[in-house]
């Protein structure tokens, strides 16, 4: 879902944070998917960008209880498809051997194979929340067995919403 945070303020004035190849290629790298190689092409940039929103609409969709459109998850199964690893054993260790990929593509297909993990799981589908700040939009995974969060971050999202209601409850006219 992180992935799907590279928009800030969804909800209002999207902010695009990864508006050129070499940001996703960057933002990739940092996020530990990507062992740093070639530049993605243009095309692939909007592949990514593509990928990225029908994440965020399929998980926007799961939030408010509606289906979600079968353009979106087609997209993202045809990531995966295409490009997702392919699950190894570690012989040292029995345990699943997880690489850093070594394409964008590979990257790409990671991130959709996360994404179908996240919303096929029941428990975690019912974990997910939508930010209670309008102009945000994103979603998260609340902490199982934790008091449910109302916002995406308390530093920013929920401050914003108490000084919103602070400043309404001060300006309101006298009953």
């Amino acid at each position: 879902m992180s992935f799907a945070g590279t928009v800030g303020d969804r909800g209002s004035d999207k902010t695009e944070r990864i508006h050129t190849p070499a940001l996703l290629a960057d933002w990739l790298d940092q996020a530990g998917l990507l062992v740093r190689g070639p530049q993605p092409s243009a095309a692939l940039h909007r592949r990514a960008l593509e990928l990225r929103e029908a994440i965020s609409r399929t998980f926007q969709s799961v939030v408010a209880g509606v289906r979600p459109a079968r353009d979106d998850v087609a997209i993202i199964n045809a990531v995966a498809r295409r490009w997702a690893p392919r699950p190894a054993l570690d012989a040292a260790t029995l345990t699943l051997a997880t690489e850093r990929p070594a394409s964008v593509q590979a990257a790409l297909g990671r991130i959709a194979a996360d994404a179908i993990a996240s919303l096929s799981d029941p428990e975690e589908r019912s974990r997910l929340r939508s930010c209670g700040a309008q102009a945000c939009g994103a979603i998260f995974l609340t902490p199982a067995g934790r008091r449910e969060r109302r916002w995406c971050s308390m530093a920013r999202c929920g401050n914003r919403a108490k000084v919103a209601t602070f400043r309404g409850r001060r300006h309101a006219p006298d009953s």
